[in-house]
C-alpha cells in the first residue's frame, strides 16, 4: 500500500504540473476551450453556463496555476488534507468533462495539454480514470500521510509557484505564448503543411483548414504568395480599438515594401464600421474564426508572411516599427 501511495504521489503531482504548466504558457487557448464547452452546456444543461464566458479567460488562469500548484504541494506533501480534496475535486470535474466529451462527442478535443499532446476524447476520459484511482488512493491515506508541522522551505516553495504561474499567465495574456505549439508557429510553412508528407500521402496533413476568401472569389494562393501582413482580427467586438493607432502608423512606415490586408471572422459590415472607426485603409478578407484565433492569440494580431511562410508573429501590445518588422525578411 504504501508503495502504491509514493507511485500516485508522483504521478498525480508529475502530470498535473505538466498539464497546468503547459495550459499557463497559453491561458487563451483554454479559455477557447472552456467557452466551447460552456456552448454545449448551456444547450444541453442549463442556460446559465452562457453567463460563464465572459470569465472564462479568469477560470482558465485559476485552473492551470492551481493544477500547477498543486502538483508540487502534493509532491511535497504540504497540507496534504487540504491538497487531496482539492485535487480529488478537480479530477472529478475533468472526468465529467471528458466524459461528456467523448459519449457525447460534443467537445472533440478537450485540451487536457493544450496544443502540445492532442489526445482524443475517450483517450482523455481514460487518463482522467486513471488519475482519478490514484487520487482516491491519496485522499483515503491522507491524514495518515499528513505532515503535522510544515516548514517554512515548503510554504515559501508553494507561494513562489503560485507567484511564477501567475505571472507567466499574465504575460502570455498580454503578449503571446512563450512557446507555440500551435500549426502556425514561426518557422511554419503553411503551404507544405497543408500537404501530406512526400514519403506517406496517406497520413493527413498538418494543416486542413487554412482558408482565405473574399466577397466574390478564394484569396487562398495570393495571401501564400509574396510577402503578406495579415492583421488578424477574430471579431470586431472584441479587439482592442486603442491598439490601431499604433498599427497604421506602422502600416504607413512600411508602405509598398510588403502588401498589408486584414483578415476577419467578423461580417463585412461589422468590420467596415471597425474600418471607419479606426481609420484602417487596407483590404479586407475573411476566414474561419477558430482559425484565426489558431493562428495567433491576440486581437488584433500581425503575422509576417513570406511565400507563405511564418516569418513571425506579434500580439498587439507588442506591435514593432517598419525596420524590426522588416529585419525579420532578411
Amino acid at each position: 500500500m504504501k508503495l502504491l501511495n509514493t507511485i500516485a504521489r508522483y504521478i498525480v503531482g508529475g502530470l498535473f504540473i505538466f498539464s497546468g504548466l503547459i495550459k499557463i504558457n497559453d491561458p487563451v487557448g483554454t479559455q477557447i476551450k472552456l467557452e466551447e464547452y460552456f456552448s454545449v452546456f448551456a444547450v444541453d444543461i442549463a442556460p446559465f453556463f452562457e453567463s460563464l464566458k465572459p470569465i472564462s479567460l479568469f477560470l482558465s488562469m485559476l485552473l492551470s496555476t492551481l493544477e500547477v500548484v498543486l502538483g508540487i504541494a502534493l509532491l511535497l506533501k504540504y497540507r496534504e488534507k487540504l491538497v487531496t480534496t482539492l485535487l480529488l475535486a478537480m479530477i472529478v470535474f475533468f472526468t465529467f468533462l471528458t466524459f461528456y466529451s467523448a459519449y457525447f462527442n460534443k467537445v472533440t478535443d478537450c485540451g487536457c495539454f493544450g496544443d502540445a499532446i492532442k489526445l482524443t476524447p475517450w483517450e482523455s476520459f481514460i487518463k482522467d480514470i486513471i488519475l482519478l484511482v490514484f487520487i482516491v488512493v491519496l485522499f483515503l491515506n491522507r491524514k495518515k500521510n499528513q505532515v503535522l508541522e510544515e516548514t517554512k522551505l515548503k510554504t515559501g516553495i508553494v507561494a513562489a509557484s503560485l507567484v511564477f504561474c501567475l505571472s507567466v499567465a499574465f504575460w502570455s495574456v498580454n503578449h503571446l505564448p512563450t512557446i507555440d505549439f500551435r500549426a502556425y508557429k514561426a518557422g511554419t510553412s503553411i503551404p507544405t503543411d497543408m500537404l501530406p508528407p512526400a514519403d506517406d500521402p496517406g497520413v493527413v496533413p498538418k494543416i486542413t483548414n487554412f482558408a482565405i476568401y473574399g466577397d466574390e472569389s478564394d484569396y487562398t494562393s495570393q495571401v501564400l504568395t509574396g510577402k503578406k501582413l495579415l492583421v488578424v482580427v477574430h471579431e470586431t467586438e472584441k479587439t482592442d480599438i486603442d491598439a490601431y493607432a499604433m498599427l497604421n502608423s506602422l502600416i504607413s512606415a512600411l508602405g509598398n515594401q510588403v502588401e498589408v490586408v486584414a483578415v476577419t471572422a467578423s461580417s463585412g459590415p461589422q468590420f467596415e464600421d471597425l474600418r471607419h472607426t479606426v481609420q484602417l485603409a487596407i483590404p479586407y478578407y475573411y476566414s474561419d474564426k477558430t482559425l484565426l484565433k489558431t493562428m495567433i492569440r491576440s486581437n488584433p494580431g500581425l503575422v509576417l508572411l513570406n511565400n507563405g511562410e511564418v516569418m513571425n508573429k506579434w500580439h498587439y501590445n507588442d506591435i514593432p516599427d517598419a525596420g524590426e518588422l522588416l529585419s525579420n525578411l532578411n
